[in-house]
């Protein structure tokens, strides 16, 4: 029974009048219930009807593909009210088939280079998206990333030396880059001129210029030379453990800064355990040396004249640093009794504490593949000296020749190292770069640091790195601040440079924690190589993915270290799971920028970094066919730059 019929079954009990009220109440109802007025017809989850449309809106908007690629539009449709539609006809057009075609259902296909314009339209509305359509005939390199192929993780090497604190020019006043730190990615910091040198730390001890007759006591903790490395030896007083144990001897204050500068960075600690620039170089007792550094260590995990909130295990110990150059002047035999007597007494307290401890050095500098045949040097046959299970790693420094550096002839030099290291019986042994960056400073000029070929270097090296040939097991670059570094405190009034390195190290952060995929560069589409073995090539890159199931994102950071823009086709092979993807390639400034800085510590303003952080460009591609498991982008990196591909 319908509504007029219980309406009329039910009012012939009523009056006159009532019936004839309720009747034609009836009729209107049921008139308004056929033609879709009232509660009735097309709102929001409606199909047909009469409801009008008034909007049309497509997504997405606009699209970049490659030559031979497809997606699909979505068109959105409304009322008056801003009620979704539903259940029309939409009626597709392409400004120009010839560039992209699209399907009546939307499905658009990229056919040649140029830009289109789609049009939906419905019921006499319409709205339009951009389809831009490039060429792979232009590109000079592809770049082939295996999404089947899931090697190890990713190398922690985003390291810097110096804590991110330090005295400002103007006196009485100081820095503070632990912001920057934080929101460029250093994931370590070695604390190597940083305060943490034994003889600003330990008091009761002679220190002699011994390269001058007769031998002058020096005051201070460091010795400057006039045309030549000072021979500076630094001895305790007493060889008593009584005396090399007293708490009284040790000064801890700016051991402490250090470690709390760097903790506040979220970075781990990298220790290293000897003297700074211009520091004492020799020793008439290399086992009160030991003695005296292994205290040191002691302090830093809490055991040892602790401080309150002091007590951190660092994430690797480095005995020495560049004992072939000027950090050390004393004999071959005594730099190896200090070496192993620090090495065994450091893991020694290690375990009586309960801790773990990974430990190596020496720091060789970037000669160590000359200082290495030299009779009577540190680095010669240094492996053997003091036994292969002293060293959990070999630590050497990599500074290129400044302009005329490349990325091959860093490439050398590490695989150079490599083999120096396996011919003195450490094939097992990982690689610690500990100090590296363009060249050094005295020779390139703090100028050097701010050009835009910065950003592909280390971006480049960051990328060599990660070649598992090499072993590398951690890096640090010179510096974190204040020169020769990703962030300049010294080259602007009431400012701070950020430096195009700072750049390299935020892309490859995006890579931090997760698994490499199988990456490789094909200079013209031919003899490919892998990605971050490339260094004769147009581009290096590397490539990893981090997560899982729908939350899985791939990155690819691809690095141009030439004075030209190069196009590549960046192709994604053995997808499974997906039919479409999204890309966001973010290209960062390529030149220096300088930030406002402000207060005592000088400190980069807040609001003027994180807009700077917000400055990389982006390219959004979305929805992108995986077609037989494949995907594939062409795109352009500027000069001297990078991009992260970020794929969803």
């Amino acid at each position: 029974m319908n509504r007029l019929d219980r309406l009329l079954d039910g009012c012939f009990a009523w009056p006159v009048a009532a019936r004839r009220s309720a009747l034609v109440l009836a009729v209107a109802c049921a008139v308004a219930a056929c033609t879709g007025g009232g509660g009735g017809g097309d709102s929001g989850a409606a199909t047909g009807g009469t409801v009008a449309v008034a909007s049309v809106g497509l997504s997405p908007a606009s699209n970049t593909l490659d030559a031979g690629g497809s997606y699909t539009l979505t068109a959105s449709l409304g009322d008056a009210s801003g009620q979704a539609l539903s259940g029309r006809s939409v009626s597709w057009a392409s400004s120009n088939p010839a560039v992209a075609s699209v399907s009546g259902t939307g499905a658009v296909t990229a056919l040649a280079a140029g830009s289109a314009t789609i049009t939906a339209t419905v019921e006499g509305q319409s709205a339009s998206a951009t389809v831009t359509v490039v060429s792979s005939s232009g590109a000079v390199a592809v770049v082939k990333l295996d999404a089947g192929s899931v090697g190890g993780s990713v190398r922690d090497v985003l390291g810097v030396n110096k804590r991110p604190t330090a005295s400002a020019q103007t006196p009485g006043s100081s820095w503070d880059g632990t912001g920057l730190y934080q929101a460029f990615g250093v994931s370590q910091v070695r604390l190597h001129d940083a305060g943490v040198d034994l003889c600003s730390t330990y008091t009761a001890a002679s220190k002699l210029n011994v390269g001058v007759s007769p031998a002058q006591t020096v005051s201070g903790c460091t010795l400057s030379g006039s045309g030549s490395i000072p021979h500076f030896k630094w001895t305790p007083t007493s060889s008593a453990d009584a005396d090399l144990n007293n708490p009284d001897n040790y000064d801890f204050t700016e051991v402490d800064a250090a470690i709390n500068a760097a903790l506040a960075t979220g970075a781990k600690v990298y220790l290293r355990l000897g003297e700074s620039y211009n520091g004492p170089n020799d020793t008439d007792d290399p086992v009160a040396w030991a003695k005296v550094a292994t205290n040191i260590y002691r302090h830093v995990i809490g055991v040892f004249k602790p401080t309150s909130g002091i007590a951190v295990d660092p994430v690797f110990v480095e005995v020495h640093n560049e004992p072939d150059g000027g950090f050390w002047r004393g004999s071959q035999t005594t730099f190896n009794t200090l070496f192993t007597e620090t090495a065994s007494r450091v893991r020694a307290a290690a375990s009586a504490a309960g801790r773990s401890v990974k430990l190596g050095g020496a720091g060789f500098t970037r000669s160590v593949l000359t200082s290495s045949t030299k009779a009577g040097n540190p680095a010669n046959n240094f492996i053997a000296n003091v036994g292969a299970s002293t060293l959990d790693f070999y630590s050497a420094h990599l500074y290129d020749s400044c302009s005329t550096a490349t990325l091959s002839s860093s490439a050398t030099f590490l695989r150079n190292l490599r083999a120096l290291v396996n011919s003195q019986g450490g094939s097992g042994k990982p690689l610690h770069i500990t100090e590296w960056n363009i060249g050094l400073g005295n020779q390139c000029g703090n100028a050097q640091y701010a050009e835009p070929r910065m950003l592909s270097y280390t971006s480049g090296v960051l990328t060599l790195m990660q070649d598992p040939a090499q072993a590398i097991e951690a890096a640090h670059f010179y510096a974190g601040m204040p020169i020769m570094a990703l962030f300049d405190f010294t080259s602007v009034s009431n400012a701070v440079r950020i430096n195009p390195s700072a750049w390299a190290f935020w892309a490859h952060r995006k890579l931090y924690g997760g698994s490499l995929l199988s990456t490789q560069v094909c200079p013209g589409g031919t003899s490919c190589v892998a990605g971050y073995a490339a260094d004769t090539a147009p581009v290096v890159a590397l490539a990893a993915q981090s997560g899982a199931g729908s939350s899985l994102v791939r990155r690819a950071v691809v690095t141009n270290d030439s004075a030209s823009a190069v196009t590549y086709t960046l192709q994604l092979s053995n997808l499974t799971g997906s039919s479409t993807l999204n890309a966001v390639v973010y290209t960062p400034p390529g030149a220096a920028q300088d930030v406002s800085a402000k207060g005592n510590p000088v400190t980069p303003d807040s609001a003027a970094l994180n807009s700077l952080l917000a400055s990389p460009g982006q390219q959004t591609r979305s929805v992108l066919d995986v077609k037989g498991g494949q995907l594939q982008l062409t795109l352009t990196v500027p000069a001297y730059g990078l991009q992260v591909v970020e794929l969803k």
